[in-house]
């Protein structure tokens, strides 16, 4: 019976769990982050996706996994269900395998740091925590099963640029572990040392992968300042406004003083408790405040790596503990490790329940409010715009998704005098046309139209667009919670 409550009560949790983000799936409209992953991995192959990707910034493992889906033209609210899966994935680990109390397990699957952003609004963090809970499962063992592990590392070094601290500390400490083994001429340390291995080559292969993008992409702009305490600065600001999204909520400057005060304790506390462990997440979160910094500014999805790289950390050292606990010669010692036990899991506790007070907010504007216009606007064009009709953009952002909606209509885009496909990353995009230029070009192109649909958003690349469409009334028109996602459509005829 007790066997049975403890295998029901963890499938009921994820059953909710699944649900509650089916159900924010459902009333998300994807936009041009999604579109643009999704674009690629359907249109690219192998040798244009790793061209594309030192535009991208990002490493290949999102894009090979959407790649099977996109090219066999699964519908684009398809990848939702990817990030779904790889999060129940996640989810369920932690109900039943992770070593903290169930409220705490609980709590952490109905976080903000588990749902919406990771699960809902699909990109390449979902592959985050799944593969963190792998690696915990896998950590305990890593010197008698060590390819396992080796190739969750080289997995997770793929998954994005921040997770690189975090897996070349891993790899560093691992591979101290296998060297203090050498000289006892085991012969499972060839094994070892070719696992730890799997995940060097992995980070050479994201040197090559992503060479050259300061020079390509326009949005990474690395400044570093003349003076330490300026960066200093720079890195505490970064720091703080990484906290305010990870939590949901902006913390002021004095706050700030009073968090970095406590911030710096616990870490002090947790190297007591195990340094080496704490040195890896040292490792992980100082590597992401310096991209925080000097390259990609936070968001909430960002800076909830931070948490799910504290919760793994935690996973480990409590793991380690139980696992010598019956070995603690004094009884002080024992107590000690159920106090940081405790005290660690109640400070884990309290993040979640800040997250889920601080992001209800932004679960509830998707709800209610179009995250963004392109799947209404390709809905509009699929039911009322003749398939043999020209469709223009006056500017790319607000076209991709309209574009990953309706993959069976074109887009035309004036200014690169191409359909709207993806975005490359690179100065050409941020140039503008006036709207008689906008015009010419299109009667370069299509001799024989004499009227179009123009699809314009937040953000156009046509210069003198609202003077011309003045007096104008749009057939469509939708406002976005992301501004730059607001569309508006208008038949053009007699030009």
């Amino acid at each position: 019976m007790e066997k049975t409550k403890k295998r029901f009560w963890p499938i009921l949790l994820l059953a909710v769990y699944l649900a509650v983000n089916m159900a924010l799936i459902l009333h998300h409209e994807n936009w041009r982050d999604e579109a643009q992953a999704w674009q690629i991995a359907g249109l690219l192959d192998l040798k244009g996706l790793f061209a594309q990707l030192k535009y991208e910034g990002h490493p290949c493992l999102w894009y090979l996994i959407l790649m099977p889906f996109a090219k066999l033209h699964a519908p684009f609210g398809s990848m939702n269900g990817i990030s779904l899966v790889l999060m129940a994935v996640a989810a369920w680990l932690m109900l039943t395998r992770a070593p903290f109390s169930m409220p705490v397990r609980v709590l952490t699957v109905f976080s903000g740091f588990f749902l919406y952003y990771y699960p809902v609004i699909s990109r390449s963090y979902a592959l985050v925590p799944p593969l963190l809970a792998l690696l915990a499962l896998c950590y305990p063992r890593r010197m008698e099963k060590p390819l396992p592990y080796g190739i969750l590392l080289a997995l997770l070094t793929q998954t994005h640029i921040y997770m690189l601290g975090l897996s070349a500390a891993l790899s560093f400490f691992w591979l101290l572990e296998i060297l203090r083994e050498i000289p006892l001429k085991k012969p499972e340390n060839r094994v070892r040392l070719c696992a730890v291995f799997l995940n060097l080559a992995s980070g050479l292969f994201l040197i090559w992968e992503l060479f050259g993008s300061t020079d390509r992409n326009t949005g990474v702009n690395i400044h570093i300042s003349s003076t330490l305490s300026s960066n200093l600065h720079r890195m505490s600001v970064a720091s703080q406004w990484a906290s305010g999204f990870a939590v949901g909520g902006g913390i002021s400057d004095e706050t700030w003083k009073i968090l970095v005060f406590v911030i710096a304790l616990c870490f002090l506390l947790l190297l007591l408790w195990s340094w080496k462990e704490t040195l890896i997440l040292a490792a992980a979160v100082g590597s992401q405040v310096l991209m925080f910094t000097y390259v990609y500014l936070p968001s909430e999805q960002k800076a909830m790596l931070l948490v799910h790289e504290l919760i793994f950390i935690l996973w480990l050292i409590l793991e380690k503990k139980k696992a010598s606990g019956e070995r603690e010669e004094t009884d002080w010692r024992r107590k000690g490790n159920r106090a940081a036990a405790v005290g660690f899991q109640a400070l884990l506790a309290v993040l979640c329940l800040l997250s889920v007070d601080g992001h209800r907010g932004a679960m509830e504007s998707d709800w209610k409010e179009p995250y963004s216009a392109g799947k209404d606007a390709a809905a509009y064009i699929e039911k009322e715009i003749p398939q043999e009709a020209l469709l223009v953009t006056a500017g790319d952002v607000p076209a991709y998704a309209v574009a990953a909606y309706a993959p069976d209509r074109t887009l035309w885009y004036p200014l690169t005098e191409a359909p709207i496909t993806f975005s490359v990353w690179n100065e050409s995009r941020e140039e503008t046309i006036g709207y008689e230029e906008m015009l010419e070009r299109i009667r370069s192109h299509y001799p024989e139209v004499q009227s179009f649909w123009l699809l314009t958003g937040g953000q156009n690349n046509i210069e003198g667009l609202e003077e011309a469409l003045a007096d104008t009334v749009p057939v469509f028109r939708e406002d976005a919670l992301i501004s730059e996602e607001s569309v508006r459509i208008y038949d053009i005829s007699g030009f």
